[in-house]
């Protein structure tokens, strides 16, 4: 970790370093044959208005996603209650608590019988094998 910051620490300093000398001999690296033949003002300017307008449509962007967003609805809107003959229309089933609870009270002795059968199924087949290893072992 010290390793990292150390490092970081250096680069910090060495860039400082020579953006500092570039500041130092702006008028010279401004006037030299390199920064005119290339054109670096005019393609500086050029980015910084490529930037200004990406920044203008991406706020707008997140504006329109911002007013769109299902949990910014107005607290204006409240939701309306059902009433009287639009009940049929609901998206639900009332359900019967007496019912539900006959219904699982089947399935769960449906259930149940199913595991006493396979449960007796398998000691019988059990048995069988036992007889016909003791079978084997005695011959």
């Amino acid at each position: 970790m010290a390793k990292l910051l150390n490092g970081v620490i250096k680069f910090t300093v060495a860039a400082a370093a020579v953006s500092g000398i570039c500041y130092l001999f702006r008028d010279d690296l401004k006037s030299s044959k390199t920064y005119q033949k290339y054109e670096v003002d005019e393609k500086i300017n050029k980015a910084k208005t490529v930037v200004k307008d990406k920044t203008a449509t991406i706020k707008d962007k997140a504006a329109t996603l911002k007013e769109k967003a299902p949990w910014n609805k107005s607290a204006d809107v409240e939701d309306e209650a059902i009433e009287g003959e639009d009940t049929a229309d609901r998206d639900y089933v009332s359900i019967d608590a007496e019912e539900a609870a006959a219904d699982a009270e089947a399935t769960v002795e449906t259930a149940a019988e199913a595991v006493t059968e396979a449960a007796s199924d398998a000691a019988e087949k059990a048995e069988d094998i036992i007889g016909k290893v003791e079978d084997a072992v005695t011959e």
